[in-house]
């Protein structure tokens, strides 16, 4: 972004934000059973010098937490040195959010609407909404997710490759693993690759569950972002940060027959093939079927159902071709884990007074 571009006001849905403010906006979506609106809440932080515009996402599936834990965090600091925009929206899906649930209330996927409709349901007008007016300004973003219910994830980045910088920027956000992965159609992701721009999703963790590790380091990995993308200065930390392994494919593990799950390797550990990564336990008797690994890779999900179909996914492998190399690289980015919960990324003591926008639905 240019000078000149970014000395101009920031337009969302018509309201102007200045250089070197800090503000909130509510925008209108739509009303619920109850004639209550339903609002978009906004943070916009703008800098005091040129940079990019980064959007950072959270709870697009609505029983996905960790990411509003980590965005709530993100506004706890003032970032006196900010260059470019960080707009920050903690719970996209606020309809869902309210209902515990990964879905709209019509039961339809949000992250399979975009880029919406103006005119369509609701969730598609949501879609719509934050894809005119808040992404489409944007020239970077990072979506936060985590696993399902039931099903962790090893935290990690996936990318669509082939848009400019977006390796680099996967790699700064420091995770133990970086995952090659095209863009589902009408995923929010899409938006970002179909406009050449690059947006990294992150996922760790599971559903319905807060996870002070996942949180942690996913605030790192978008300060370290920040810092990659000249957006905050560089830290005083000299430790160097681990390289990301990068995973082309995935896929899962299935189970041999129903009956009881009974598991021996856990997320981050490497897999070769024919190694056991469980057992089947027949609940009637004393047979039990051995789940053996038919490729070489990273455990990066699992279930944690301990009843089980035959077909059912059991363990989700990153396929590797550098297994000599990488549980170390896994090692350290899970020491660097476990340093950052001991030691605050922000001062959690700074509070930051925002001026607050509402719109009237009318």
């Amino acid at each position: 972004m240019t000078a000149e571009e970014f000395a101009r006001p920031l337009l969302i849905c018509g309201k102007s934000f200045p250089v070197d403010k800090q503000r909130t906006v509510h925008l209108p979506v739509g009303h619920l059973i109850t004639h209550k609106m339903v609002e978009l809440t906004v943070h916009v932080r703008r800098g005091n010098k040129p940079g990019p515009r980064l959007l950072v996402t959270a709870a697009i599936h609505g029983d996905e937490i960790n990411g509003v834990e980590v965005i709530r965090r993100l506004l706890m600091n003032k970032m006196p040195e900010l260059a470019g925009d960080l707009i920050l929206i903690p719970i996209v899906n606020l309809p869902a959010f309210l209902a515990r649930s990964r879905y709209l209330p019509d039961r339809r996927d949000l992250n399979r609407l975009f880029p919406g409709s103006a005119t369509g349901s609701f969730g598609a007008r949501l879609a719509k909404l934050i894809t005119k007016d808040i992404a489409q300004s944007c020239t970077h973003g990072i979506d936060l997710h985590t696993g399902a219910v039931n099903r962790p994830n090893l935290p990690q980045i996936r990318f669509c490759p082939g848009v400019p910088g977006i390796e680099e920027m996967a790699i700064a956000f420091g995770v133990p693993v970086m995952i090659h992965s095209e863009s589902p159609p009408g995923s929010f992701r899409e938006i970002f690759s179909a406009l050449g721009k690059p947006q990294l999703m992150f996922e760790g963790g599971e559903a319905e569950i807060m996870e002070p590790a996942s949180v942690s380091l996913a605030l790192q990995g978008i300060i370290s972002v920040m810092e990659h993308l000249q957006m905050l200065p560089p830290s005083n930390s000299t430790t160097p940060r681990s390289k990301p392994v990068l995973c082309r494919k995935t896929s899962w593990e299935r189970a041999p027959r129903g009956g009881l799950l009974l598991p021996v390797m856990q997320l981050g550990e490497i897999v070769k093939r024919g190694m056991l990564l469980g057992e089947v336990g027949d609940p009637f008797s004393k047979k039990r079927t051995p789940i053996r690994a038919t490729r070489e890779g990273v455990i990066i999900g699992r279930t944690r159902n301990a009843v089980i179909d035959e077909g059912d996914g059991i363990f989700h492998i990153g396929d590797i071709n550098e297994s000599s190399s990488m549980q170390n690289n896994i090692d350290a980015a899970e020491a660097e884990l476990d340093h950052s919960l001991n030691h605050q990324v922000f001062d959690d003591s700074k509070d930051v007074s925002m001026e607050d926008y509402s719109y009237s639905s009318n």
